[in-house]
């Protein structure tokens, strides 16, 4: 039954088209027409939205080809620097860049100048206390050699490496020290308790006893930090002479740069090959 309907020829369907009256305004929009239309309409969206976030997460000193584009216009944020007209964007004069290693190395020098004065004042703090702990009545005093400040610049940089090596007498005498004072403070515990249970008459009151011992306490607690801050003191000293090795290298590693760009001293081609600058003969 149904193939004899669907042999019938049927009457074809059609699309009602745009009335006369509308038809300045176009042909009529089907829903076709508007699926399309609004998928390109997300579509842009969604590509709009990618380069937005794309321009947001942007790092401003990641590599880009528009920093090797010295010639176009517009991509200048990138470069830095002036060129030699004056005009940003080109790379620093030779003259330029040697002012500036000079100012990094001015920099670094006062660094180590404050960096040597803080030196000496722990040292003078880390004998003193040492002294302090080591007791006995006795006021020991431990002297650290101190480098004569009118040599020149070389003779202070190798009198600070000297001062700055691992050899380290002031912990070691520090060290020493505190385990002199540990075992000399037992056994004066010890022969002081003895001496005091030998001493104390039998009808002290117990209020008096519980003052001693709690003044003993005091004094015990006053050693311990002693202590700990002489420990505190001697690993700063350490840092501080970490420090003080490694700018000193940064500033000799200043140094060679710019008597290399004065062409006072050799240097490495391309190549490998070590070269040495000679005067012209006269």
């Amino acid at each position: 039954m149904s193939s004899m309907r669907n042999a019938v020829a049927r009457r074809p369907h059609r699309e009602r088209g745009q009335i006369k009256s509308r038809e300045k305004w176009g042909l009529l929009e089907k829903h076709k027409d508007y699926s399309l239309r609004a998928k390109d309409y997300n579509l842009k969206k969604k590509k709009i939205a990618q380069l937005s976030q794309k321009v947001r997460d942007k790092n401003p000193d990641e590599f880009a080809f528009g920093m090797l584009s010295q010639g176009k216009a517009g991509m200048g944020k990138h470069k830095a620097g002036t060129k030699a007209n004056g005009e940003h964007g080109g790379p620093l004069s030779h003259d330029a860049v040697q002012l500036l290693k000079t100012q990094d190395a001015n920099y670094l020098r006062d660094i180590m100048a404050r960096g040597r004065k803080e030196m000496e004042e722990l040292k003078e703090e880390v004998g003193i206390n040492a002294a302090t702990l080591g007791g006995n009545g006795q006021s020991k005093r431990i002297v650290f050699a101190e480098e004569d400040l009118e040599e020149p610049q070389r003779k202070k940089r190798r009198s600070d490496v000297d001062m700055l090596e691992p050899s380290t007498d002031a912990p070691t005498m520090v060290h020493s020290e505190l385990s002199s004072f540990q075992s000399q403070s037992a056994f004066e515990t010890v022969g002081g308790a003895e001496d005091e249970s030998m001493d104390i008459p039998k009808h002290r009151s117990k209020k008096a006893l519980a003052a001693e011992q709690d003044a003993v306490a005091r004094l015990r607690m006053e050693r311990k930090k002693r202590k700990r801050l002489q420990e505190v003191r001697v690993a700063k000293l350490e840092a501080l002479k970490k420090r003080q090795r490694e700018i000193m290298a940064a500033a000799d590693q200043l140094d060679l740069q710019r008597a290399k760009m004065a062409r006072t001293v050799g240097g490495v081609n391309k190549n490998g090959v070590k070269f040495k600058v000679r005067e012209r003969k006269r």
